[in-house]
């Protein structure tokens, strides 16, 4: 038996997302005229500076996830025990999750759907959200498993899980299977930031961007 890894490649995507009052709402708004900023995003560092929220990673969280974004860009790339690369293939030429466990098992049933809402019309006792997406770009994850054989596509599948916003879906990588088993992460790799987006959605439905 032979140990391989599996290292992915692409866009992550970390989303945090905190509840909102109204009052706290109204301080951000006076905080963009004041500094005449052009949108939400330009003020992401100022909110904790001037205590509207705590702690950004932290205190009144609905959801702290991160994960490799589902966005066609998802490479996953299998060395061995001497860092030899033994198959290279990406997120489109994965065998469809239905497919891959067949007809003797649900993976909707066996595997729930990993997803975050951030929508204040689908929560309790919640008048405003405020999320925030950081995307970057390289290695994402490393997942460690042993094989009798090398590893081929057929091999491998994954599972997308999804943040609901007014706006859209964030798809992700929720799960990823070998042999359909699944994998586990073991390492994060380096990458480098590339995007960042900040919104507070509003069940009044004056969002703000």
């Amino acid at each position: 038996m032979a140990k391989y890894f599996l290292k992915t490649y692409g866009w992550e995507m970390e989303s945090v997302a905190h509840s909102l009052t109204d009052d706290q709402v109204e301080q951000i708004q006076t905080l963009i005229e004041e500094n005449e900023y052009d949108s939400l995003s330009d003020c992401r560092w100022d909110l904790e500076e001037q205590g509207i929220i705590e702690d950004f990673y932290g205190g009144d969280l609905i959801f702290h996830m991160s994960a490799a974004m589902d966005n066609g860009t998802l490479n996953f790339v299998i060395e061995d025990e001497q860092g030899n690369t033994v198959l290279e293939f990406d997120s489109k030429q994965t065998t469809d999750i239905y497919t891959y466990f067949g007809e003797g098992v649900d993976p909707d049933t066996e595997f729930p759907h990993i997803g975050y809402v951030a929508i204040p019309e689908e929560t309790e006792n919640i008048e405003n959200i405020i999320v925030l997406f950081d995307e970057n770009k390289g290695g994402i994850a490393q997942y460690v498993f042993e094989s009798d054989e090398v590893p081929v596509i057929e091999d491998f599948a994954y599972m997308t899980g999804s943040v609901d916003t007014p706006d859209g879906d964030w798809d992700f990588m929720s799960r990823v299977f070998f042999k359909k088993k699944e994998l586990e992460v073991d390492d994060h790799l380096d990458n480098r930031g590339k995007a960042s987006t900040l919104e507070i959605y509003r069940k009044s439905g004056e969002n703000i961007y």
